[in-house]
């Protein structure tokens, strides 16, 4: 059987008492489960550990992918930019797997959800302008490589984000962090350097792929209430 984290003991401990206090005797009775609790196990989990787990998902999903295409210098205005744009998606992806559950307030997520847009920004100004003449809709494949990368990770984080309070915030940041692997390895793999593809294609799977993590979440039970 798996170990139950802290959290997940305390609120066992609460269910025993017979839950929610009604009366001075059950808040009593909710005090010394949760004191006795304590005492047996005064550390609680670390939350960086989760954001490890994501981490270590994201790389590789996303080292994969990119590793596993073929690499194209086509979408890109010069060699700097494609480096500078490259750099930008895997800090994205590796600072945001750990920063998106961060306790605390909105900082680390707002950190996160501007390292997205600057990813986004310095991909667009970037962009070479090279039109390969395929039809536009076409590019849906960028857009299904990219939500097949980040598909496992994106598992994970909804799977991690019950352990705790998780906001609206949270989950969709932590989905963009995801998505940036996928980002990453289009950014080196696909050769059209259009705005409107790489916007299209490139960039609105990944907040597309956020609302629909935060939809999905909204219907799953939280297994703790710790913020």
């Amino acid at each position: 059987m798996m170990t139950k984290t802290p959290d997940e003991r305390l609120d066992a401990a609460v269910l025993a008492s017979g839950g929610a206090p009604k009366s001075d005797e059950a808040l009593r009775r909710l005090a010394r489960a949760a004191r006795e609790e304590l005492a047996a196990h005064p550390k609680a989990r670390p939350w960086w550990m989760d954001g490890l787990v994501l981490l270590a998902l994201n790389l590789v999903m996303g080292l994969g992918a990119a590793a596993a295409m073929s690499w194209s210098d086509l979408q890109h205005g010069s060699m700097t930019m494609r480096s500078v744009v490259a750099v930008a998606w895997l800090l994205m992806m590796s600072v945001g797997s750990v920063l998106w559950l961060r306790p605390g307030a909105m900082t680390s997520r707002l950190v996160v959800g501007a390292g997205f847009v600057i990813a986004s920004v310095l991909a667009i100004g970037g962009a070479s302008g090279f039109d390969p003449g395929a039809p536009f809709f076409r590019g849906m494949g960028c857009a299904f490589v990219e939500c097949s990368v980040a598909l496992i990770p994106v598992s994970v984080l909804l799977v991690l984000s019950t352990r705790f309070a998780a906001t609206a915030s949270h989950v969709f940041v932590g989905a963009l962090a995801a998505a940036s692997g996928g980002a990453l390895a289009l950014h080196l793999h696909c050769s059209n350097g259009t705005i409107a593809h790489i916007a299209a294609f490139h960039l609105l799977p990944a907040v597309v792929l956020g609302g629909v993590a935060v939809l999905i979440r909204s219907k799953l039970r939280t297994r703790t209430l710790v913020p």
